[in-house]
């Protein structure tokens, strides 16, 4: 474990130029891959880049969960170094640009238990009323406020499924109420 020279916030600014002759070197030359932990001003070796990454996730969770909000506290942050340059991923960060894009999707709970809708996978939809249909194609219960009801047979879903049964249930007309034609 060895140290770094400690930089000004305005002299960070300079790790991530493109100008070659303006980047900064925090790290060590001759060693392939490095974490700088920049509130103990402290450099860790690493084996890969993968190792690296996953490394500088871990610190930044842990700094994020020692955070306790005092303006006394030390920043931490924990950047990747290659060959003493923090390093920089090739292309521009941009959504869709992976393999894998974050998107918005929907599930089915019953509301007794919490359960989800699955066979061999969890399935996912792009809209709450396409999760509800399937729920139902698959024998569950829709209730009138929106609920579902799983096909779970215990007394909380069999008083739900009685409460929907009751509230589904046509009015019986009374004898003594007169009809509108």
């Amino acid at each position: 474990m060895t140290t770094t020279p400690a930089l000004t916030p305005a002299g960070r600014r300079g790790l991530f130029t493109t100008n070659p002759d303006q980047r900064l070197r925090p790290g060590t030359p001759d060693k392939a891959w490095e974490l700088w932990l920049t509130g103990p001003n402290t450099l860790l070796e690493m084996p890969d880049l993968a190792t690296a990454l996953m490394a500088a996730a871990e610190h930044t969770a842990l700094a994020a969960d020692l955070d306790d909000g005092s303006p006394l506290q030390p920043a931490t942050h924990a950047v990747v170094l290659r060959n003493g340059y923090a390093w920089r991923r090739e292309g521009a960060a941009r959504s869709g640009a992976g393999v894998a894009v974050p998107t918005l999707c929907w599930t089915a709970c019953c509301s007794v238990c919490g359960a989800a809708v699955e066979d061999e996978f969890l399935p996912h939809y792009g809209s709450a009323d396409a999760a509800v249909a399937d729920a139902v194609d698959r024998d569950w219960r829709e209730l009138s406020d929106g609920r579902l009801i799983c096909d779970q047979d215990d007394e909380a879903h069999d008083d739900a499924r009685a409460q929907a049964h009751t509230e589904d249930a046509p009015m019986q007309p009374d004898e003594n109420q007169l009809t509108f034609l």
